[in-house]
């Protein structure tokens, strides 16, 4: 079991700036989950997460309680706030995931659909290390405030080394950093696709805009 007053802090940063609503997560379910460390992106590279310097604070709490009570290793975090997930497999994940719910809630178990670890499961403050990838689990109904919390393993086609990351505070502000270069909200990372030329070529039926490099 993790004591309860561990999860203080993040408690208080999601609720006075709660997390985005994910509308990509179409397949297990759309509501508040947000994903920091290292992401997939797209037809792109993998790399890091924009939350991770939208909101370096968070990321540098959920860091610190990573390095306290988590025993895997792990280069990402989905942080889940009022969010009921649907049935599904992690299809991402490379191994075992460190799982851990927390709030003020009734309900909510997690449930695991098949394999040795079958059956519904309380994960307030007690968390559970299993292969999400391999196994199709959900969460179950419930009221009031339900946060989780998911450290695992990100990798897919796509990755290559990244540089280190951290987090690091600077004049009472905190800042993300991948490498040695400075990440803030209003530049974020370079994107391959910014500054492409557009070009615009025409079909019977309208027009239609296309990219090119």
């Amino acid at each position: 079991m993790i004591p309860a007053q561990a999860f203080d802090e993040i408690i208080t940063e999601l609720r006075r700036q709660p997390l985005q609503v994910n509308n990509y997560r179409d397949k297990a379910g759309k509501g508040r989950s947000q994903t920091f460390g290292v992401v997939g992106k797209r037809s792109l590279p993998s790399d890091y997460s924009r939350q991770n310097w939208l909101r370096p604070y968070l990321f540098h709490q959920l860091l610190d309680f990573g390095e306290k009570y988590v025993d895997i290793s792990f280069n990402a975090i989905t942080v889940n706030q009022g969010y009921k997930a649907s049935p599904h497999r992690d299809k991402n994940n490379v191994g075992v995931s460190f799982l851990v719910a927390f709030g003020s809630y009734t309900g909510g178990e997690l449930r695991i659909h098949e394999g040795d670890l079958s059956g519904n499961h309380c994960v307030r403050f007690n968390p559970i290390i299993t292969d999400f990838s391999k196994v199709l689990h959900s969460v179950g109904d419930f009221e009031g405030e339900r946060y989780s919390l998911v450290y695992y393993w990100f990798q897919n086609s796509k990755s290559v080394p990244l540089p280190p990351c951290s987090v690091r505070q600077e004049d009472g502000k905190w800042f993300f950093y991948r490498g040695e270069e400075k990440i803030t909200k209003d530049k974020g990372l370079p994107h391959p696709l910014r500054n492409r030329v557009k070009k615009v070529i025409k079909i019977e039926k309208g027009e239609i805009e296309v990219k090119f490099p």
